[in-house]
């Protein structure tokens, strides 16, 4: 970076030059401000923001005068003199590698103390709600109303000869039904667990005493006891047949298809017996102890306990799910705590305090400055 200098304060640039520009690719600068970061730690300040513009940097490489600009629709590279083409895609190839090497440099800086800024609640998660509910959906719609399959019949042949095979269409059905169910349980859970984690800043978030990088690896049932609780019996009852459905129709299927205990997944040579499953009496409650293994009475009961917890969790804390609902980033750190309980103990409407981000929201995604 030895050969960026900030502009001089007096310079006065002749625009009757030529103007050389390139757009960095999303690959060179995922993180605009990074590059502004490298350029701010060799002394090259920045500005803005101004119309459709979030800041610029100006400076000299070589001599030659420069500009970084963040616009709306990307990050470009200015460089004004009297150069040729060739001239001016070589320096731009220069300084591309170079912003390129400090950003590596400052990544690594930061990435130093991101933990400690992340447990410290200085941080803001995206908002996916919206997207993993869409997942599940999706799922449960074709859980609940699988395509019609026509019945099927196939002959093969071989060496060994000629045979026949039929597939009921009300077979096949149920087993598309079946696996819909179990992708729209996965989808349900995940939606679920990022949800509980959006919720901590209104459920009296502490970064002294929680862990926010333990809280989002650990498992569901651990979100939910830190979020929800157990001392409503509501919670516990919904938590106990959540737990069961998990247990049944989801965790097999995230473990290699493998069941707790290995249920009907693995069978000991007993002599005397055959072929018999670990989970023994147990198997009737496997999904592979009928062809179908899953019925319209397990669809319907396990979306009936879904809507259940959904309904739970909006009354149970309105003020949350309704910034969840927003679509809005969530904030962990103190000053948007404190205006959350501000709103709330105010009038318990958090509408106004929705309305102001999503403002300032799309006024720093247009560039409105």
């Amino acid at each position: 970076m030895r050969d960026f200098r900030p502009a001089p304060p007096d310079e006065k640039r002749n625009y009757d030059l030529p103007l050389y520009r390139e757009k960095l690719s999303r690959e060179e600068a995922p993180i605009p401000p990074l590059l502004r970061h490298a350029l701010n730690l060799i002394g090259i300040s920045h500005s803005g923001p101004a119309e459709k513009v979030a800041w610029w940097a100006s400076f000299s490489y070589k001599g030659y005068a420069c500009d970084l600009v963040h616009r709306k629709f990307g990050l470009w590279l200015h460089i004004l003199g009297d150069l040729t083409e060739v001239q001016a895609d070589d320096l731009m190839a220069e300084m591309r590698q170079k912003l390129a090497a400090a950003v590596a440099v400052v990544e690594k800086s930061l990435a130093e103390t991101a933990r400690d800024t992340l447990n410290a609640g200085n941080v803001t998660v995206i908002n996916q709600h919206g997207q993993l509910r869409r997942a599940y959906g999706y799922f449960r719609e074709r859980a609940e109303h699988p395509d019609v399959v026509e019945d099927v019949s196939r002959t093969e042949q071989s060496e060994h000869g000629t045979w026949s095979t039929f597939s009921s269409g009300q077979d096949v059905m149920a087993m598309n039904a079946f696996h819909d169910l179990v992708a729209a349980i996965s989808a349900f859970m995940s939606s679920l667990e990022h949800d509980l984690v959006l919720m901590l800043p209104f459920e009296g978030f502490k970064p002294t005493t929680d862990d926010l990088t333990g809280i989002i690896g650990d498992r569901w049932g651990l979100k939910w006891r830190r979020v929800v609780g157990h001392a409503d019996p509501e919670a516990v009852r919904l938590y106990g047949r959540l737990a069961a459905v998990v247990e049944r129709w989801r965790n097999p299927y995230s473990h290699g298809g493998f069941e707790k205990g290995h249920g009907a997944t693995i069978y000991v040579h007993t002599p005397g017996l055959g072929a018999l499953p670990v989970g023994l009496s147990d198997v009737r409650d496997s999904p592979l102890f009928s062809f179908h293994p899953a019925s319209e009475a397990d669809i319907d009961g396990v979306f009936r306990l879904f809507d259940e917890i959904d309904t739970y969790l909006a009354k149970t804390f309105p003020h949350a799910m309704e910034w969840i609902a927003s679509g809005l980033d969530v904030q962990f750190d103190a000053d948007f705590r404190t205006q959350v309980a501000n709103y709330i103990e105010s009038d318990g409407n958090l509408q106004m305090l929705i309305d102001a981000h999503h403002y300032r929201a799309d006024m720093i995604a247009n560039m409105d400055f």
